[in-house]
């Protein structure tokens, strides 16, 4: 039951850091924000090394440091980055449910490449988060379609960013078989991802800068200070990333990542509810958000009840 609770709490890390993401992209560049989203992280999980798993730096197996390559680019680049651009083209609320593909692509993904076995259970389990997750939505969806045609690519990359960390569940799986230090490998990643990322954060300041003055409303100088406070939003949201990560991670540790998956995919639920009371023009509770919000409950429970088998 440990696993379970870890994989809850990294569901409203998650979910906690698409809203704070979504408030400070107002006045930031999605790149830049990822870059300062992630630091925070890095600094969390550095220094949760530097507290309960300092020997574990000298130990780090040749092996693992292929994986944790791997896992940093997964994750931060395929994932965090589109999971930003996301947000920033169609919203928190609409991106994190596209995002929480990564639960089926999750269970593909271990059932063909490392072999896990799927309880029946879990498997309709699953099918309810990800089913309840898209009927709650099914409103904001058709929406925003005939209002742009840009959230086409908003909801590719989300997609994108589900599959990444579908892909992320395995390989942190398979880099705790060979290296078992969940911190560890979460503040190496974590490096790494801010080692790829610097090239492409660089660009894009050069090309459309760091600060969006012009949204806050108020020129020059005034309007400038307003943007930078916007900074502490995206912090923030690195903070409850970090803590998702790692709770994610020691969740991987003790269980498959066909039962750890669903339930860290039912964030999105937790991310609706955060919108509405924190960013309540982006969405609206109505009769189908809770039916999906019921079946959302119903297929995280079943996958809860399957584990156990």
């Amino acid at each position: 039951m440990a696993a379970v609770g870890l994989s809850i709490l990294a569901a409203f890390g998650f979910a906690s850091s698409a809203v704070l993401s979504r408030q400070g992209m107002q006045a930031i560049f999605p790149l830049p924000g990822v870059m300062v989203s992630l630091f925070v992280s890095f600094l969390l999980s550095s220094v949760m090394v530097l507290l309960f798993a300092f020997s574990d730096i000298s130990s780090i197996p040749q092996a693992a440091v292929f994986w944790i390559l791997g896992l940093g680019v997964m994750n931060f680049l395929g994932g965090r980055s589109q999971n930003f651009l996301s947000v920033n083209m169609i919203g928190a609320s609409r991106a994190s449910l596209f995002v929480s593909s990564q639960a089926p692509f999750a269970a593909i993904f271990a059932v063909t490449f490392t072999g896990e076995s799927i309880h029946p259970l879990v498997a309709l389990g699953t099918v309810g988060v990800v089913g309840g997750l898209l009927f709650a939505s099914g409103d904001s969806i058709l929406q925003g379609w005939r209002t742009d045609k840009i959230f086409l690519l908003g909801y590719l990359m989300a997609l994108g960013a589900g599959a990444s960390y579908g892909a992320t569940n395995v390989m942190a799986k398979q880099t705790l078989q060979v290296y078992d230090s969940p911190l560890m490998m979460t503040a190496f990643s974590m490096l790494v991802g801010l080692v790829v990322l610097s090239p492409l954060v660089g660009a894009s300041a050069a090309h459309s800068g760091v600060i969006r003055t012009r949204n806050t409303g108020v020129r020059g100088y005034r309007g400038f200070l307003r943007s930078l406070s916007s900074f502490k939003f995206v912090a923030l949201s690195g903070l409850a990333s970090g803590i998702a990560v790692i709770a994610w991670y020691f969740a991987v540790q003790r269980a498959d990542v066909v039962v750890i998956s669903p339930i860290v995919s039912s964030s999105p639920l937790i991310t609706l509810f955060l919108a509405h009371l924190f960013l309540a023009r982006l969405e609206r509770v109505t009769r189908r958000l809770a039916a999906g919000a019921a079946l959302t409950v119903i297929g995280v429970l079943l996958v809860v009840w399957g584990s156990q088998f």
